[in-house]
C-alpha cells in the first residue's frame, strides 16, 4: 500500500457541504479522495446501505494513482447526508445537489459516473449544465432513456431533454 492510498479512507475522506434547496439548508456529505487537476465524480444508485463509499470505494485507488480527483457525493437520504421530501423529480433533485457541490468546490468541469440512480442523476445534470461535463460514464440506467440520449448526441440535447426529463420522473417515482 502506497502512502497515498493509506489515506483514501471512509473517515480520512469525509466531507460536508451546506447546500440550499428551496428553503432548505441540506447538510450534504462526500468523500474527497487526491488532488488531480481533473476530477471524476461518482454518483451512487439507491438501494439499501447505498452510498457513494459502498458502491466505488475499490474504484478510488486505481483513479487517485492516475492522477484524478475523485469525489463520492451522498445524495440527500443516503448515508450521511441530510434527507429531504421532494415531490418533483428525484434525478432533477440530485442534479441540483450535485451542482451545488461542484459550485462550492469551485470545479469548472467534472467527468461523471453516475450507477442506476445515480446515472439518471448524471443524466439530468448533463442536460441541464453540458458546459460542466467533460465525460458521462452510465451503468445501469434505463436503456430507452440512453437510446434517446445517443440520438441527443448526434442532433443536439435540446431536441429530447423534455423526454429524457419524463422518463427519469417516470422511473424515479416508481
Amino acid at each position: 500500500m502506497t502512502s497515498q492510498s493509506f489515506d483514501l479512507t471512509e473517515e480520512n475522506t469525509c466531507r460536508f457541504v451546506q447546500i440550499q434547496e428551496g428553503e432548505a439548508s441540506l447538510r450534504i456529505h462526500y468523500n474527497d479522495c487526491g488532488n488531480g487537476a481533473k476530477t471524476v465524480v461518482m454518483l451512487h444508485g439507491s438501494g439499501p446501505g447505498a452510498s457513494g463509499w459502498a458502491n466505488f470505494s475499490r474504484n478510488i485507488e486505481p483513479l487517485v494513482t492516475a492522477g484524478y480527483r475523485v469525489i463520492l457525493l451522498d445524495f440527500p437520504g443516503w448515508s450521511k447526508s441530510d434527507s429531504i421530501v421532494s415531490t418533483g423529480s428525484r434525478s432533477d433533485l440530485n442534479a441540483r445537489i450535485l451542482k451545488g457541490l461542484v459550485d462550492a468546490l469551485d470545479l469548472q468541469q467534472v467527468h461523471l459516473l453516475g450507477n442506476s440512480m445515480g446515472g439518471h442523476s448524471a443524466v439530468a445534470f448533463t442536460l441541464t449544465w453540458p458546459e460542466r461535463v467533460g465525460k458521462l460514464v452510465l451503468m445501469g440506467a434505463v436503456p430507452v432513456v440512453l437510446a434517446r440520449l445517443y440520438r441527443c448526441q448526434r442532433k443536439g440535447s435540446s431536441c429530447c431533454r423534455g423526454f429524457i426529463a419524463s422518463q427519469i420522473s417516470r422511473t424515479c417515482a416508481k
